[in-house]
């Protein structure tokens, strides 16, 4: 038996009680949420599991940015980040992800560019590369 070594950085645990159809019990740490993937145009009872990957993308953007932009740059003022997937609806098509990053304050363009690829780099961003195609954007 081999043991394994590498650093576990992250872990969740996902319970699905018999009792309910799809709403799902999720802790991380110390944390608890509620995923739900619920048919038929019902509400669920919390984000669904590609919303909480959506969520993490965004989130994860907007804080490694904030780190970049507290070291290096004046200010950016507020950072907000939309995700979207699509999936077309031609056959064969890619599936992938949009992300449009907004800066309350317009920073100096080579801290831009800089920005650009901070954001290509943050650890969700090539956590999901494996699987997705991320289309980031920066929007004025």
């Amino acid at each position: 038996m081999t043991t394994n070594y590498d650093r576990v950085v992250a872990s969740a645990r996902a319970v699905l009680p018999a009792v309910h159809r799809r709403r799902t019990e999720v802790t991380s740490g110390a944390f608890s949420f509620v995923a739900d993937d619920p048919h038929g145009g019902a509400a669920g009872d919390g984000p669904t599991p590609t919303e909480y990957l959506l969520i993490a993308l965004a989130s994860c953007t907007a804080q490694t940015l904030r780190q970049y932009v507290d070291y290096k740059v004046d200010y950016a003022g507020d950072i907000t980040v939309d995700v979207q997937y699509h999936e077309p609806q031609e056959e064969g098509a890619e599936r992938y992800l949009t992300r449009k990053i907004t800066l309350s304050e317009q920073p100096d363009p080579q801290d831009l560019v800089v920005m650009q690829d901070i954001a290509e780099r943050s650890p969700v961003t090539l956590l999901i590369q494996f699987a997705y195609n991320v289309r980031t954007k920066f929007a004025a």
